[in-house]
């Protein structure tokens, strides 16, 4: 019973989730780390529940009004709300002993199955799977016009246009923020990975959130473009599309696994501007580097964001989905501040090597899928604070440019107490999140930064290589690949001596 007792600190009665810890998922597992000491069970197992049940809170709701429990049982809506999710809709039913809790449950479970059947019925349910893809938990699939193949929608798609939002089963929606994108409900996904124009690549299935990274990098056609973690390669094929196939996207994967279906993926869109690179992105400084203007890095992350929907996981085609990409899993309490710790670390390392190895570029954007804080805003702020960076003229990107009319912004308490010319409300306001569900996908975060052309490297401008002006990574890189490099630039200084 410990389970459904813990569970039931983190309900609001009053407004019945609407106001409380659990109505955000990101703040609901903030909440849950908060209160690891006086917690009795698995903090996993905590978030779970509480997740599916504020997924079926609605139907959860209307059975317990109509059931009358509460009035019959004095018990409060916390823990009766917990118990009857389990009771009605777990495949394990309640997990605990007998005891008085459990007890009160099963003395209305005849009534409290009666009015579930009755809900379902009056809501036009058939079961649960039809539920989910309809109702308030949005349990959506994204597919994106490929424009490098297609041009619009194929008129044979077995959709009918709509503007609700999320669409009605056996229709189809606009996204409203990112171009060529559109909505159908998730249990027409068959549907859609059975037509030709999806087996073709003319459509990819995409999540909206990872849609954000190359929108709001927006890099033009003749542009040349690294993704610093490629693979499974939406985002490439999207930075591909968006610049009309036209120009040069370079694709880092380390993992040659994943190169292999990154190089899949951008042959299956069409991508011919593409080259898979399968090395390290931090490892080198190739020549061609100096042309790079724009760099997206979306690095390996705790994946905390991403939730899994039937037949999500797996293409028709067999190919990975974006939503695939991080397989990191949860953890908890010192083993989770652990991992997050590590990843931070990790991943201000691949966007410091982007903000400060690229001697032409203006546009750097930093994205993960997760929902914690650590991976996201504290990793802005550690590059916002680096005197390397903030010697190179980096800044957020204001909000106009970073999808202006999506509501949900970074966290402006992270970015307290820093100095500089931004305020932290205008750092905040240069990324975005996605709340995983209620924003229509997975839980995503995505920050731009960007600077001015007269802040790129001296050496643009009278040809100095900058080796005099390099001042190493911070404490948190690795700074084992800083010596390949600096011994490359000895040998080329040496060599073009004697040819002087």
């Amino acid at each position: 019973m410990n389970l459904y007792l813990d569970a039931s600190k983190f309900i609001n009665p009053k407004t019945s989730f609407a106001k409380s810890s659990a109505s955000n998922f990101s703040d609901l597992q903030s909440a849950i780390q908060t209160s690891l000491p006086s917690l009795k069970s698995d903090p996993k197992r905590i978030y779970a529940l509480l997740r599916s049940t504020i997924r079926y809170k609605e139907i959860l709701d209307d059975v317990l009004t109509e059931a009358e429990f509460l009035k019959h049982e004095k018990i409060s809506y916390s823990i009766a709300v917990v118990l009857v999710h389990d009771f009605l809709i777990s495949k394990t039913g309640i997990t605990a002993g007998k005891g008085p809790l459990k007890d009160a449950i099963l003395r209305h479970k005849t009534r409290l199955k009666g009015e579930f059947t009755k809900v379902k019925i009056k809501r036009g349910i058939r079961d649960l799977a039809e539920f989910n893809s309809s109702s308030s938990d949005r349990a959506i699939r994204w597919i994106r016009v490929n424009k490098i193949l297609s041009s619009s929608l194929p008129a044979s798609l077995p959709f009918t246009a709509s503007s609700e939002f999320p669409p009605p089963p056996g229709t189809i929606s606009t996204d409203n923020y990112i171009p060529h994108l559109y909505a159908v409900a998730n249990s027409h996904t068959r549907q859609l990975t059975s037509t030709q124009a999806y087996q073709r690549g003319e459509l990819i299935v995409q999540d909206r959130a990872s849609c954000f990274p190359a929108h709001i990098l927006s890099p033009e056609p003749g542009e040349t473009v690294v993704d610093a973690c490629a693979a499974p390669g939406n985002k490439t094929s999207h930075l591909a599309a968006i610049m009309g196939n036209i120009g040069k996207v370079i694709a880092y994967e380390l993992n040659p696994d994943r190169a292999k279906v990154l190089q899949r993926m951008v042959k299956r869109a069409g991508a011919s501007i593409v080259r898979v690179e399968n090395r390290d992105f931090t490892d080198g400084m190739p020549e061609e580097w100096q042309e790079v203007t724009k760099v997206l890095c979306d690095p390996s992350c705790s994946g905390s964001g991403i939730f899994r929907k039937e037949g999500f996981a797996v293409t028709a085609s067999g190919d990975e989905t974006e939503e695939q990409e991080k397989n990191g899993g949860d953890t908890s309490g010192d083993a989770l501040a652990k991992r997050l710790l590590h990843l931070s670390i990790f991943q201000t390392k691949i966007v410091k090597h982007a903000l400060t190895k690229f001697p032409k570029a203006t546009r750097v954007v930093y994205s993960t899928c997760s929902i914690y804080s650590e991976e996201n805003e504290d990793v802005v702020r550690k590059l916002l604070t680096d005197p390397e960076i903030v010697k190179l003229g980096w800044r957020a990107m204001t909000r106009d440019k970073v999808i202006p009319t999506w509501r949900r912004r970074g966290m402006t308490e992270r970015f307290e107490g820093m100095r500089g010319q931004q305020s932290p409300e205008e750092i905040a306001e240069g990324c975005v999140r996605a709340e995983p569900i209620v924003d229509g996908g997975i839980g995503f975060f995505v920050a731009g930064l960007e600077r001015a052309g007269t802040h790129c490297h001296k050496r643009v401008a009278d040809g100095d290589d900058g080796s005099d002006e390099w001042n190493g990574f911070d404490d948190a890189v690795d700074s084992s690949l800083i010596e390949p490099a600096r011994k490359k630039r000895n040998k080329r200084r040496k060599r073009n001596a004697k040819t002087a």
